[in-house]
């Protein structure tokens, strides 16, 4: 899956001498490959170009530790949307500063293929970025296109390095046959090659179910992370007890959450991540905000005021059903 992908492809795109720049929140499946690759990991805060800058700076001039030679490879990883964060990577600021220093580009997009974009291709398309100009691409298919592994996109000779040198690809088993036909059919579906516009239906229903959960939520009083037309959305719990509490209410009420605690968050950050689909209809999300807000009531994590007027477009589409 996802996971593999990058704890296995890292260590072969980079070794001893190289430096990999990593986004502090990036996904453990990252933090472990790079870990495993044995370069020289350094870390640039979250989504901030200009400490990505400084950093690359730094490490450029200083060189490698001990002999300070220059760096045989520098690599910067980032995420497409943030998992336990919904936000988006500010990604054209990222590559602009990438191109100046000569810094080779990696993107995971595990959760934003297949879900934003004009057409569905991700955080590129979104953000107006050339994927041209992103060294190596990666995501999974266990998300949009509800299969299972993983894949990178990149150069020829990137492919061809990875086909000949990568232990995962090598020594793993292949997808079966179906899972790989479900991934080609949906990226069909997605494409519009199937025939219809069920794809472009999709996107755009995934973007306003998106949208509208985010701002209702947002309207009853609750913190909610991420960025808008981001289909991940973290609700802040904080509290570890809460985590418990919020999950078995919901469930007692027919809505299945995930929460999600320490080690995955810090100790004190604990949320619940919601992940929404372009399958799922008015009256699903509506119902899930009634049980979330009540949920929310009950054990106390509506941290903002609640404004009425707000959240009476709730009430107005409960009454128009």
């Amino acid at each position: 899956m996802g996971y593999v992908t990058n704890s296995a492809i890292i260590p072969i795109l980079i070794g001893k001498g190289g430096l990999i720049v990593s986004d502090s929140l990036n996904h453990i499946s990252i933090v472990n490959g790079a870990r495993g690759s044995g370069a020289t990991v350094r870390v640039f805060q979250h989504n901030n170009p200009a400490h990505l800058e400084d950093v690359l700076r730094e490490q450029i001039a200083g060189g490698q530790p001990r002999t300070h030679r220059p760096w045989k490879k520098i690599i910067v990883i980032v995420e497409g949307i943030y998992s336990m964060e919904g936000e988006l990577c500010n990604l054209p600021e990222i590559m602009a500063v990438c191109k100046k220093y000569k810094a080779y580009t990696y993107l995971d997009e595990a959760h934003s293929i297949g879900a934003v974009g004009k057409t569905g291709r991700g955080v590129c398309e979104l953000l107006g970025v050339d994927p041209a100009d992103v060294d190596i691409m990666m995501g999974t298919f266990t998300k949009s296109f509800g299969s299972c592994g993983g894949y990178i996109a990149a150069s020829k000779e990137i492919i061809h390095h990875l086909k000949h040198a990568c232990p995962a690809h090598i020594y793993a088993t292949s997808m079966s046959p179906p899972a790989v036909q479900q991934v080609i059919s949906a990226i069909k579906v997605v494409l519009g090659e199937d025939g219809s516009n069920r794809g472009a239906k999709k996107l755009a229903q995934i973007r306003e179910n998106s949208n509208f959960f985010r701002s209702e939520l947002q309207k009853m009083g609750f913190e909610v992370l991420g960025d808008n037309d981001s289909p991940v959305m973290p609700i802040m719990l904080y509290n570890p007890a809460k985590i418990p509490a919020f999950s078995r209410e919901c469930l007692r009420q027919n809505v299945a959450v995930v929460t999600v605690a320490f080690p995955a968050t810090p100790l004190l950050l604990a949320r619940a991540r919601i992940c929404i689909s372009a399958s799922q209809s008015r009256e699903d999300l509506i119902k899930g905000l009634e049980v979330i807000s009540k949920v929310g009531d009950l054990i106390g994590i509506k941290y903002f005021p609640v404004e009425q007027e707000k959240v009476a477009s709730v009430d107005k589409l409960k009454k128009l059903e």
